[in-house]
């Protein structure tokens, strides 16, 4: 860091103009890293005429700092593009589009400025006042990223290779950990430092173990009935993180993380094929290349709350998050049950466990 400072100094000594503002972002100014970690400085220019090279690299005092250029122009298109994107069933493929805009946002919003400007400041406002924004976009980014996994997890685990299956299982878990963290408010965006994301924004309740046991592939030791149990995991991850986050309330609400070891006789269970996705108007239910339906918060609530819980436990549930959320405020159990019976009907939750590897 302190390399980077006075390489800082050096180029803001020698700036003729052309350079407008140069801060520090990565790792190790959103508090991750570790002692290898090199420091990122970036520096914006006004004119990409003056710029020269995108990435240089520097020895300053035997420490390797990286320079970054780009232009007010891109900042702005990224910026822009990252505060203003909302999801809509016609453009889920553009979340694979924005992971460089995304990092490139979230570093800006963890830097440390070392030469600053009334457009960088501008630009570190705009971002200030769209968290809420951007940590939707990081959610969903997560949530299609597993989306795009998930397909080649179920064939392996399906197809007995599990070795692969595990392999795959480990990207799932991970970005299933990325949108807890981004949920909690932790907005860096590599996936590799999810571990430290996890410990330092803790969320009361959530099983660090059986997280590790997913995320590192040790649960292959008990066969095919784990790669069910990772998937079901995963999606309440997603779901969780999606529901509470729209709402503005902390994951330590959130009643249970894993499914009872004991289920109850009546217990209801959601269907663990669909993915989680958050949309201004509600949660779209995205089952690849064959079912998408929209649920308003509160069925959306009552679905994910279907666990292996009975149905009047379903309702204290409600109930006890209706203390948090406000779009549960009006939910009586007489509603609670209603949407039961609805979900039922549209085949999004049954009394016995579904299974994703017979899906396929």
């Amino acid at each position: 860091m302190e390399a980077a400072r006075k390489l800082a100094r050096v180029l803001s000594d020698q700036n003729d103009g052309s350079i407008d503002s140069i801060y520090i972002a990565g790792s190790l100014t959103a508090g991750l890293g570790n002692p290898t970690s090199d420091a990122d400085l970036f520096v914006l220019y006004a004119d990409e005429a003056a710029m020269g090279d995108d990435v240089s690299q520097y020895n300053v005092d035997g420490h390797r700092v990286d320079v970054e250029r780009y232009t007010l122009a891109f900042v702005e298109e990224a910026v822009g593009e990252i505060t203003s994107f909302r999801l809509r069933r016609d453009n889920l493929t553009d979340l694979h589009k924005l992971p460089s805009k995304l990092d490139f946002v979230c570093r800006l919003y963890t830097s440390e400025i070392l030469l600053s400007s009334p457009a960088l400041a501008a630009f570190q406002q705009r971002i200030d006042e769209s968290i809420g924004a951007i940590r939707q976009v990081a959610v969903n980014h997560s949530a299609i990223a597993i989306n795009g996994h998930l397909e080649d997890f179920l064939g392996a685990s399906v197809d007995g290779d599990l070795e692969t299956a595990a392999l795959v299982g480990q990207e799932l878990t991970a970005y299933a950990g990325k949108a807890v963290a981004a949920a909690s408010g932790d907005l860096y965006h590599s996936k590799k430092w999810v571990y430290k994301q996890l410990a330092r924004t803790p969320v009361a309740g959530f099983p660090k173990a059986a997280f590790t046991d997913f995320q590192r592939g040790t649960w292959t030791d008990r066969g095919t009935a784990a790669a069910e149990e990772l998937v079901f995991f995963v999606q309440t991850c997603i779901a969780a993180s999606q529901l509470l986050s729209r709402q503005n309330v902390s994951l330590d609400v959130w009643p249970a993380w894993t499914a009872p070891a004991v289920p109850a006789a009546d217990g209801l269970w959601r269907n663990p094929s669909y993915n989680v996705l958050g949309q201004d108007e509600g949660v779209l239910l995205h089952w690849e290349l064959r079912r998408q339906l929209m649920l308003r918060d509160p069925a959306a609530f009552v679905w994910a709350l279907c666990d292996g819980r009975g149905p009047q436990d379903v309702v204290k549930a409600v109930e006890q998050l209706a203390e948090h959320v406000p779009a549960l405020k009006t939910m009586t159990a007489e509603r609670v049950e209603k949407l039961l019976a609805s979900l039922r009907e549209r085949d999004l939750v049954q009394p016995q466990p579904y299974s994703v590897l017979r899906s396929i």
